[in-house]
C-alpha cells in the first residue's frame, strides 16, 4: 500500500501504521520503542528521528521497498536545524555521539539491564559509587543499549573539567545545541531548544557539582520528553530521582572453576600489554588475590594491568601498592592513579568528614557504629559529629553500609585512609585508641562463653576478629605487651570454640616472649591461654609447661589457680596417672568454689573430668554420679560448652553398659549443642562416637561415612583436638573394621570419601536415629 497525508513525517508514519492494523501501542513494542515516541513522531512534536529508529519502524511495520524509501524521504533533513550545526572545525565533532571505548565492558551484563530496566519507569537515574568502579563505563554501555527508545537519541556532556556547579547549565545548554539569548535564563534556552524532544542526556561526573543538583531536577520537570542519567559518587538527592549503586565486581570464582568477573578483567587488560599473561593454572591463585586485595574495583584493576608489561602475576600481587601508582595516560588525570582518584574524592569533602575517613583507616574487616564512636570519643570526635561525618562519607560512596548495618571500606580505599592517617600524624593515636576499646569488647565478651550468651558472644567476635588480632600486633609493635597479654586470655575460649588453635597459640605465645615485665597476674592468664592452645593442638608436653609457668605465677588468684591446677589434671590424664589427674580436678574444684561465680565453670569441668577418672578406672556408677553434677552446674548457666563436654562422657558410660538408646539420646544432645557454638573439633569427636555406636548397632554403612566426615574435619582444624576426651582407639579401630567386612574394601572406601565431603550439618543429621536421618 502506499502513503497518505501532507507528506510529513507523522503524517506518513501515521498512515503506514493503519495500513499495517497497528495500534500506536503495538508498533513501539515492536519496533523497541515507547507509545511516547510514537505519538510524539506521529504529533510531530518530533521530527528527526535517528536513522537506527526509522529502520526499526520499517522492520516493525514490515515494509516494501518503496514503502521504506517513502518512510526515509518523510524524515528532514538533521543539517536544517535553527541551532549551529556541529562540525570537526569548531572542536565539538563527536559531542553528540556517545564514545566507543577501545576495549570491551567485562562483567557488567546484569547492570545495564538493570539500568536499562530503571529508564522505563524513571526519568532521572543516577549510578552511584565510589571513583573507579566503573560508572561512566556503565553509563555508556546503558545508554547505548537504550539508545532506540528515545526519538531523539543520546547526549552526553562530560562534567568533570568544571570548576563550578553554575557551570553544569551552560555545558547542557551547549551539549543540545540550545540557542543563547542573553535576555533569557540558561534553563530557557535549554527549555525552549529541547521542546517536543524525546531524549537521553547522560551527566557524567556529578559529584563536584551537587549544589546544581536542583537544575537538573528542573529540567527534568520542565521537559516531559527528557531523560537524564547521572553518574556521581553521591546521589542528587533530589526528588524523582532513582539511585543505582554501582558494585565492584565480583571477586569470587564461579563454582565450575571459570575466573570471577574481576579475574576476566584482570586478565582481558593484562593480556593486551602481555599476551598469555596469567593463562598458566599456577597463576590463578595470585590472579584471584591481586582482584582480592583490589576489591573487585575495575580502574585498580586497570592500573594493576598496565604493570603486566613487565611483572609476571606473583610478582604483580607483591608489588600492587606501587602498581597503582600510574595507569594509562588515555585516563583522565583524576583516574591515572588510585591516589588522585581518591584525592578527588576526598576534595568533596568537608573537614570533619575527611578526619573521620582517616580514622576509618585504623579498622581492619570494617566496624560498626557503636565502635566507630567509642573510638572516635577516644580521640576528641563527638558521637553527632561521627554521624553526620559518616552520612557525607557514605553518600560520597566512600564507606558502604552492608544489609546488617555494618561499615566497610573497599582496600583500596582503606590503605589510602590509612596513608592519610600518618600523613596527618595521627596514627599512633588511632592506633592506641583502637586497641584500647577492642580489649574492652574482648573482655566484655569473655564470661559470656561459659553461659547462655556464648552463640551471640562467638558471632560477635567472628565479626571482630581482624580488628582484634591487628590491635594486638600494632600494640606489640609500639612496644605495648600486656594489651596483646590481656587479649590471649580473654579470646581463647573463642578460638577453642571456633578450632582456631594455632592461630590462637601463636597469638599468646608471641605475648608471652616479651613478657619479662609483665605482671604476674596477667602473665600466668596469658600463660593460661598459651598452655590450652597447645593442649588442643595435642602438643601436651608444651601445654603441661605452660599450665606449671600459671601456677607459679598464679599467687593466691583462686580463678587462676583453678584453671592451671585443672590444666595439670588434664596432662596426668593423658599421662595415664589417674591417681595425679584425680588429685589435681580436686584440688581445681577446691580453688573454684572459693573463686566464686567467675570460675562455676572450672568446678563443673573438674567433676566431668573426676567422672573421666572413675570411668577409665571401672566406676561406671561414679562416674555418672560426677558427671551428672558437672552436667547439672553447665544446664544451670546455659553453658553449652561443658554440658557437651558432659554428655560425651555420659555416652561413653552407657555405651559401656550396653545402653544404645540413652548413648544415642547424650549423643544427639551433644551434637545439637556443638552445632549451635560451632565447634567442629568437638563434633569429630562425636562423629567417632557415632561410628563405634552404629558399629554397635549393625548400621554399618554409616561407620565410614561419619569416620569420614571426622577424619575431614581434623585435617581442616590441623589437629585432633581434645585431649580431655578418653575415646578408646581399639573400639574406632574395630568398629572401622567390622564394617568394611561388611561392605568390602571398595564400598567401604568410596563411604569414606564421601563422608569426607560432608557438610558439618549433613555429618550431624547422621548421629540421629536412622529413620530420623533418612535423606
Amino acid at each position: 500500500m502506499g502513503t497518505r497525508g501532507d507528506g510529513t513525517l507523522g503524517s506518513v508514519l501515521r498512515g503506514l501504521r493503519e495500513d499495517a492494523g497497528l495500534s500506536q501501542e503495538e508498533l513501539a513494542e515492536r519496533a523497541g520503542l515507547s507509545p511516547h515516541a510514537i505519538s510524539a513522531l506521529e504529533r510531530g512534536t518530533r521530527t528527526r528521528p535517528y536513522p537506527h529508529t526509522i529502520r526499526s519502524l520499517a522492520t516493525a511495520l514490515d515494509l516494501d521497498e518503496d514503502q521504506r524509501a517513502a518512510l526515509l524521504a518523510a524524515v528532514p533533513s538533521r543539517s536544517s536545524r535553527t541551532a549551529p550545526p556541529t562540525s570537526a572545525a569548531d572542536g565539538t565533532a563527536g559531542r553528540r555521539d556517545l564514545p566507543v571505548p577501545a576495549t570491551p565492558l567485562i562483567g557488567r551484563d546484569d547492570d545495564v539491564g538493570r539500568v536499562a530496566d530503571l529508564l522505563r519507569t524513571s526519568r532521572l537515574v543516577t549510578l552511584s559509587g565510589p571513583g573507579g568502579v566503573g560508572k561512566t563505563r556503565l553509563s555508556l554501555a546503558a545508554a547505548a543499549a537504550v539508545r532506540d527508545r528515545y526519538a531523539d537519541g543520546v547526549r552526553l556532556v562530560e562534567l568533570a573539567p568544571l570548576l563550578e556547579p553554575g557551570q553544569l547549565l551552560p555545558a547542557v545548554a551547549d551539549a543540545v545545541d540550545a540557542t543563547r539569548d542573553p535576555t533569557r535564563s540558561v534553563t530557557d534556552d535549554i527549555v525552549d531548544r529541547l521542546r517536543g524532544q524525546h531524549l537521553l542526556l547522560v551527566l557524567d561526573n556529578v559529584e563536584h557539582l551537587l549544589k546544581a543538583a536542583s537544575d537538573v531536577a528542573a529540567l527534568v520537570e520542565a521537559v516531559p520528553d527528557l531523560s537524564v542519567l547521572a553518574t556521581s559518587r553521591a546521589p542528587l538527592r533530589v526528588r524523582g530521582e532513582t539511585e543505582y549503586a554501582v558494585e565492584p565486581l565480583e571477586v569470587d570464582d564461579h563454582p565450575d572453576g571459570t575466573p570471577s568477573p574481576a579475574a576476566r578483567l584482570l586478565l582481558d587488560r593484562a593480556q593486551r600489554v602481555n599476551p598469555g599473561w596469567g593463562a598458566d593454572p599456577a597463576d590463578a591463585v595470585a590472579v584471584g588475590a591481586t582482584c582480592e586485595r583490589l576489591a573487585g574495583l575495575p580502574l585498580a584493576l586497570e592500573l594493576a594491568a598496565a604493570r603486566a608489561r613487565l611483572l609476571d602475576p606473583g610478582s604483580l600481587l607483591q608489588r600492587l601498592d606501587t602498581a597503582l601508582q600510574a595507569g594509562p595516560r588515555d585516563l583522565p588525570p583524576r583516574q591515572r592513579t588510585m591516589r588522585a582518584t581518591l584525592d578527588w574524592s576526598q576534595g568533596l569533602l568537608d573537614a570533619p568528614a575527611r578526619r573521620l575517613l582517616r580514622l576509618m583507616g585504623v579498622f581492619v574487616g570494617g566496624t560498626t557504629l557503636a565502635d566507630l564512636e567509642a573510638i572516635g570519643a577516644r580521640v576528641g570526635i563527638a558521637d553527632d559529629e561521627v554521624v553526620t561525618s559518616l552520612e557525607e562519607l557514605v553518600e560520597h560512596s566512600l564507606v558502604l553500609v552492608e544489609g546488617s548495618g555494618r561499615l566497610r571500606m573497599l582496600e583500596p580505599v582503606v590503605q589510602y585512609a590509612r596513608d592519610l592517617l600518618r600523613e596527618a600524624d595521627e596514627w599512633e593515636e588511632a592506633a592506641r585508641a583502637h586497641a584500647a576499646h577492642y580489649l574492652t569488647v574482648a573482655e566484655t565478651n569473655h564470661s559470656s562463653y561459659r553461659d547462655g550468651g556464648q552463640v551471640a558472644a562467638l558471632n560477635r567476635i567472628d565479626l571482630e576478629h581482624a580488628n582484634l588480632t591487628a590491635a594486638a600486633e600494632r600494640s606489640l609493635a609500639a612496644g605495648d605487651i600486656e594489651t596483646p597479654a590481656r587479649m590471649a586470655w580473654e579470646l581463647w575460649l573463642y578460638w577453642w570454640l571456633r578450632g582456631d588453635h594455632d592461630h590462637g597459640r601463636r597469638f599468646a605465645e608471641t605475648a608471652l616472649h616479651h613478657a619479662a615485665d609483665l605482671p604476674d597476674d596477667v602473665h600466668a592468664r596469658a600463660a593460661l591461654a598459651a598452655a590450652t592452645m597447645a593442649f588442643a593442638m595435642d602438643d601436651v608436653t608444651a601445654a603441661g609447661g605452660w599450665w606449671r609457668r600459671s601456677h607459679e605465677r598464679a599467687g593466691d588468684d583462686p580463678a587462676i589457680l583453678s584453671n592451671a591446677v585443672a590444666g595439670e589434671g588434664l596432662v596426668a590424664l593423658v599421662d595415664g596417672d589417674l591417681a595425679l589427674a584425680r588429685d589435681r580436678f580436686q584440688e581445681a574444684m577446691h580453688h573454684a568454689e572459693v573463686g566464686g561465680p567467675e570460675v562455676q565453670w572450672t568446678w563443673g569441668l573438674a567433676h566431668v573430668w573426676l567422672g573421666t577418672v572413675a570411668l577409665l578406672e571401672g566406676d561406671a556408677d561414679e562416674a555418672v554420679r560426677l558427671i551428672e553434677a558437672g552436667l547439672d552446674s553447665a544446664r544451670s548457666r546455659e553453658d553449652r560448652l561443658s554440658s557437651y563436654i558432659a554428655l560425651y562422657n555420659l555416652f561413653q558410660v552407657e555405651l559401656g553398659r550396653g545402653d544404645h538408646v540413652a548413648a544415642r539420646r547424650h549423643l544427639e544432645e551433644s551434637t545439637r549443642l556443638s552445632l549451635e557454638t560451632g565447634d567442629q573439633a568437638n563434633l569429630a569427636y562425636l562423629l567417632d562416637a557415632g561410628a563405634v555406636l552404629a558399629a554397635a548397632s549393625d548400621q554399618h554403612a554409616r561407620v565410614p561415612l561419619l569416620l569420614g566426615a571426622a577424619q575431614a574435619i581434623r585435617e581442616a582444624q590441623g589437629a585432633q583436638g581434645y585431649g580431655y576426651y578418653r575415646p578408646d582407639p581399639a573400639a574406632i579401630t574395630a568398629a572401622a573394621d567390622d564394617a568394611r567386612s561388611h561392605l568390602g574394601p571398595d564400598r567401604y572406601d568410596d563411604a569414606l570419601d564421601t563422608g569426607r565431603g560432608f557438610s558439618a550439618v549433613k555429618a550431624a543429621a547422621m548421629l540421629r536415629e536412622p529413620g530420623e536421618a533418612a535423606g
